[in-house]
């Protein structure tokens, strides 16, 4: 075999150029690199079209000719001509070399989510994860895994990466890893619409904007109120200062506000208090506003870029929010949660989030990059650099009397290198708080914190953590010393080992994925104590987490707690609905399963596919002897408690003794 130099590996092609499908040539698993070879040789000895090529472990009767433009074709492996069919060029210098990464390489540069599945693997992960990767951040129009399996059997014939039978996990193999480093990726963030502000070079704002934004102001989680769309925000502003500039008086403002938004004089007085808190406008008597030189200068402009500032000023997480999409793609669900975690919103409010987010579209400093996901454009970039500086530091933005206290502190002291016993305290009393046997050692030969689940009736494991505070940057593999953790590991019988930081460099996380480490940073840190405190999944489900090297991978938890919270709303909408249908006479209070999930399937609150199964589940639940919420009737179910009751019931039964 000739090993072909991975710098001359075929050029990636652009995203939109890629086919979607790899090859499904007949046979068994194992021989798909020796029948595709033979089906090639046999294009190439110009054997008969319509005769059936001699293929290992092969029943089909598919004739040459079929499999040239079923399989071979799409892929260019094979090309028509005036003769007939044709080995191309690409595919014969696979032939001649003998070297399977080559074709490895171009299936990767032509092949949409291939080498996109290596790079997922970064940690190990199941068919049913990696699907779900490539229809919502790619998406990739798959209705079944089917596609997504054809790849990995490829993939494993290659040698790039093997399967786990017992825990159902893909994982890289060493060759899949050194591979990795000679193929290029596309990542979900270079997938969306042309950045329309590629070609600038500035985002001024002009100084008034600038100035009136660096004034003291009390940032709220909640936007004000305007009336319209905040994606149509210039047209709002632009009516309503226009107005105000021609007359200001409460009796013509009430009146345009009714003609234009059919909106009532005190929702009219809101929507002024919006207004001058963001600077445009002065009341200027008991019965009149006027506008400020902001609100004329704004009027006279009218960009959405010159609004920032003055949002800035006086909401939360609008700089923040931009500085997160800056080289990241998320959506308003994952932004929520970082609002809520690290810049001051009591809950994860993705209303107040999408509002922003449609502010800075319109500002056109953030794009969508699918349909659910925003990235930073060229001019958001600009504005970040321009006027955003130091924004991590300024961040969270409210007191810390307003922040959940342990995720604060989490923050605080994963910056205090002076005081490292500062951060091990608090992963340890946040791990406590997760319901883990946390104990606090430090010191020398010792990790710093051992989290045991003693209480598991089955599984019991036991985690040994190091902490590593840094005063800037990441955490860098010279912090962290591998032997020390395996000494760690065997000294306390650890099953898995972790290390919780700030953020960590590339070399760091390479040689944790090699030494069976997961890593901890502050975001993977909060996420977690979210998904905890959303629906508590309980330890045994957090062993999933440990159990993967590298970076923390949340998405099973994430997969668990939105199920948890999906069964929670089915368990209340079927409550709620028999309570509704008590006084119906022709019921008489009892649905059956089938009419509870012709009443529920499209009901917005559960927002996914309820199934039968979900139903019966749901009411065994809630009519079995100790919850007795439901009653069991001739007809179906009928209610025999309210919410309140159920509520009361379930806090009960959650109560500690001590």
């Amino acid at each position: 075999m000739q090993t072909i130099d991975p710098k001359t590996y075929p050029k990636n092609k652009e995203w939109s150029e890629k086919i979607s499908t790899t090859p499904s040539v007949p046979g068994g698993k194992s021989c798909l690199l020796e029948n595709l070879r033979r089906m090639l040789e046999a294009v190439g000895r110009g054997d008969p079209l319509d005769g059936v090529p001699d293929l290992a472990d092969s029943g089909s009767g598919c004739p040459l000719g079929e499999l040239c433009v079923r399989q071979l074709s799409p892929l260019r492996l094979a090309e028509r001509t005036a003769e007939g069919w044709a080995v191309t060029e690409e595919a014969q210098r696979w032939l001649t070399s003998g070297d399977d990464l080559y074709l490895a390489a171009y299936f990767a540069a032509n092949v949409r989510f291939f080498a996109e599945i290596l790079y997922y693997l970064d940690s190990p992960k199941t068919s049913s994860q990696l699907f779900k990767i490539a229809t919502d951040r790619y998406d990739m129009p798959w209705k079944t895994i089917s596609t997504l399996n054809n790849r990995l059997i490829w993939l494993r014939q290659f040698g790039l990466v093997e399967f786990w039978e017992f825990s159902l996990l893909y994982s890289l193999t060493e060759r899949g890893k050194q591979f990795l480093e000679h193929v290029s990726v596309v990542l979900p963030e270079e997938l969306g619409a042309e950045d329309a502000t590629a070609g600038e070079t500035s985002a001024e704002v002009p100084e008034p904007f600038v100035l009136f934004s660096g004034e003291t102001a009390v940032r709220k989680a909640g936007l004000g109120y305007l009336p319209g769309k905040m994606s149509e925000i210039c047209g709002v502003l632009s009516a309503w200062l226009g107005q105000i500039a021609a007359d200001g008086s409460f009796d013509a403002i009430d009146r345009f506000a009714k003609e234009r938004y059919s909106i009532k004089p005190s929702s009219a007085r809101s929507a002024l208090s919006t207004l001058a808190a963001l600077g445009l406008i002065v009341r200027t008597s008991n019965t009149a506003h006027s506008l400020t030189d902001l609100g004329s200068l704004w009027l006279e402009e009218g960009s959405a870029l010159f609004l920032l500032p003055l949002f800035q000023r006086g909401y939360l997480f609008v700089y923040e929010l931009l500085a997160e999409l800056d080289g990241k793609a998320l959506d308003a669900r994952e932004l929520a949660a970082k609002a809520q975690l690290s810049y001051g919103f009591a809950k994860e409010d993705v209303f107040e989030v999408n509002a922003r987010l449609a502010l800075l579209k319109e500002a056109g400093v953030i794009m969508n990059v699918s349909a659910e996901r925003y990235t930073a454009t060229h001019r958001g970039k600009l504005f970040l650099e321009r006027y955003a500086k130091g924004i991590e530091e300024q961040s969270p933005a409210a007191p810390a009397a307003e922040q959940d206290d342990l995720l604060f502190e989490l923050r605080q002291a994963a910056k205090d290198s002076v005081h490292p016993k500062r951060l091990e305290k608090a992963v340890c009393d946040l791990f406590a708080e997760m319901g883990f046997e946390a104990t606090w050692l430090g010191g020398s030969g010792n990790p710093d914190v051992v989290l045991k689940t003693t209480g598991l009736p089955v599984r019991p494991y036991v985690v040994t953590v190091d902490a590593k505070a840094t005063m800037s940057g990441a955490v860098n593999d010279g912090l962290v010393d591998f032997d020390t953790l395996e000494e760690h590991r065997s000294k306390f019988g650890s099953d898995y080992v972790a290390v919780v930081g700030r953020d960590f460099n590339d070399r760091l996380i390479r040689r944790a994925e090699e030494h069976g480490v997961v890593l901890f940073d502050l975001d993977a840190m909060e996420r977690l104590f979210s998904l905890h405190r959303r629906a508590p999944l309980g330890l045994a489900a957090y062993r999933e987490v440990f159990c993967r090297a590298g970076r923390a991978d949340l998405s099973a938890l994430e997969e668990g707690t939105r199920r948890a919270e999906f069964l929670r709303r089915v368990l209340l909408a079927i409550l709620q609905r028999l309570i509704e249908e008590r006084d119906d006479p022709i019921t008489k209070g009892e649905l059956s399963v089938r009419n509870l999930y012709i009443a529920l399937r499209t009901s917005a609150e559960l927002k996914e596919k309820l199934t039968i199964e979900d139903i019966e589940t749901a009411l065994e639940f809630l009519s079995s002897p100790m919850v007795g919420c439901v009653a069991r009737g001739k007809e179906g179910f009928s209610a025999v408690a309210s919410v309140g009751d159920f509520a009361r019931l379930m806090s009960f039964y959650g109560r500690s003794e001590g």
